[in-house]
């Protein structure tokens, strides 16, 4: 692997293009390949469908803000990107400090996302209490 500033730049235009709401831009940035998935934070957001990948764009949600040290690496048209990017929730609602991962492919010269997973790191001890919580009230 080498250190990619083509990787990176690739997911900061992506965070830049999806605080915007660019609709436009979503197939020049999100890989159209059947592998393709996106793992969100909230339960349930586990999306492979296209449609469901495009409502990102179009949805009044966050806008993602890059974390301090943005990484991109690549072998090939295989890359990675590693970040702990700001959500910033609309109308101060908050923000969110995650965690991303990311995967992306060269697709006729440009650098696409393939995968996303974003965590939010939480203690284990709150996670347990948390589900145990959901699981009484489900």
């Amino acid at each position: 692997m080498q250190s990619s500033t083509e990787v990176r730049d690739a997911m900061l235009r992506f965070f830049d293009r999806l605080s915007a709401k660019d609709v436009a831009s979503f197939d020049s940035i999100v890989s159209s390949d059947l592998a393709t998935v996106v793992i969100g934070t909230a339960p349930g957001e586990w999306v492979t469908e296209r449609d469901r990948l495009r409502f990102g764009f179009e949805a009044e949600g966050p806008a993602v803000r890059p974390g301090p040290h943005p990484i991109g690496w690549a072998n090939g048209d295989t890359g990675f990107y590693l970040d702990e990017p700001t959500s910033v929730f609309p109308g101060g609602a908050g923000e969110m400090h995650t965690r991303m991962t990311g995967v992306l492919q060269r697709e006729a010269g440009s650098w696409k996302i393939v995968h996303l997973h974003v965590s939010v790191a939480v203690p284990d001890e709150e996670v347990l209490e948390l589900q145990a919580r959901w699981r009484a009230a489900g």
